[in-house]
C-alpha cells in the first residue's frame, strides 16, 4: 500500500499539472525537471530527521554502517514534519525561479490544484495504511486489520480518518470552483490550503502515535507537527496579503 499511494499521487499530481499547464499556457516541463530533485531532497531530509530525532540528538551519522541505515529504504518512516517542510521548501525555491508576477499567480493555481486533486486518490489508499492510527471506533465502515501482523490488532477498530479527509477534499475543491467562477481570483487556494492544513492538524492531535515537543492546553496535545503547520499557514497568510497588495 506503501508502494501504490506514492505513485499513484505522483502521477494524478503530473497528470493534472499537464494539463492546467496546457490550459493556461505554461512550461510544463519547468515542473517536471523541478520534481526530481525535490523528491531526492525529501527522501534524504526526511530520512536525516528521523535519525536525528531517534539517536539522542545526534547531528550526524558517526559511523558508516549507521549512515547506510539512515538512507536505507527499509522499515521507511514517513513523518509529517518533514514532508510539510519539504512542500514549502520546494515551493519557495520553485517560485524564485519565476520572474514575472503574472506566472507566478498562475503557477501558484497550477501547483495548489494539483496537489488538491492528488490528495484524493492518496487518501483514499491511505484508509488502510498500518502506520497512522486514529481514534477507536465502533461504528459499521470502521477500518479493521486485515493480518495477524497489523499494528490496528492492538486496538482492533478505528474510524477511517482518511476517508473523511477525501471527501473533505472533493467538497473544498467544489465550493472553491464556484468561488473562482465569481472572483476570478488566482490566490484562492493559498486560503483553502490554510483551511486544509488546520483540518489535518485537528485530525492528527487524536492520532496513536509518539510526539516530540509536547504543549498540553487543557484537554488538547501540541507537538512539533502544529508549530511547524502554524508557522507554514502565517507564511501562507503573507504570501497571501503581500501579493494581493501588489
Amino acid at each position: 500500500m506503501t508502494s501504490v499511494w506514492i505513485i499513484v499521487f505522483l502521477i494524478c499530481f503530473i497528470v493534472v499539472s499537464y494539463i492546467l499547464c496546457k490550459k493556461w499556457h505554461q512550461d510544463f516541463y519547468k515542473l517536471f525537471y523541478s520534481l526530481p530533485l525535490a523528491i531526492f531532497l525529501s527522501y534524504i531530509f526526511g530520512a536525516y530527521v528521523y535519525f536525528f530525532l531517534n539517536n539522542q540528538w545526534l547531528i550526524i551519522p558517526t559511523s558508516w554502517s549507521s549512515f547506510r541505515e539512515m538512507l536505507n529504504p527499509y522499515g521507511y518512516h514517513f513523518h509529517f514534519v518533514w514532508i510539510l517542510a519539504w512542500v514549502v521548501f520546494a515551493m519557495l525555491i520553485f517560485f524564485s525561479s519565476i520572474k514575472r508576477h503574472e506566472n507566478k499567480r498562475i503557477w501558484a493555481d497550477i501547483l495548489f490544484f494539483s496537489i488538491a486533486i492528488s490528495l484524493i486518490p492518496l487518501w483514499i489508499f491511505l484508509v488502510f495504511w498500518d502506520n497512522f492510527i486514529w481514534k477507536i471506533s465502533t461504528w459499521l465502515l470502521s477500518v479493521k486489520p486485515l493480518t495477524i501482523n497489523s499494528e490496528l490488532n492492538k486496538l482492533w477498530a478505528v474510524y477511517p480518518v482518511w476517508l473523511f479527509l477525501s471527501m473533505a477534499s472533493i467538497l473544498t475543491i467544489l465550493l472553491t470552483l464556484l468561488i473562482r467562477q465569481s472572483k476570478k481570483d488566482f490566490w484562492t487556494w493559498l486560503l483553502w490550503f490554510i483551511v486544509l492544513l488546520i483540518a489535518v492538524n485537528i485530525i492528527m492531535m487524536y492520532q496513536q502515535a509518539p510526539r516530540y515537543g509536547v504543549l498540553a492546553l487543557w484537554s488538547i496535545t501540541f507537538d512539533i507537527r502544529q508549530y511547524l503547520s502554524l508557522f507554514v499557514i502565517l507564511l501562507f497568510l503573507t504570501f497571501y496579503y503581500n501579493r494581493n497588495s501588489k
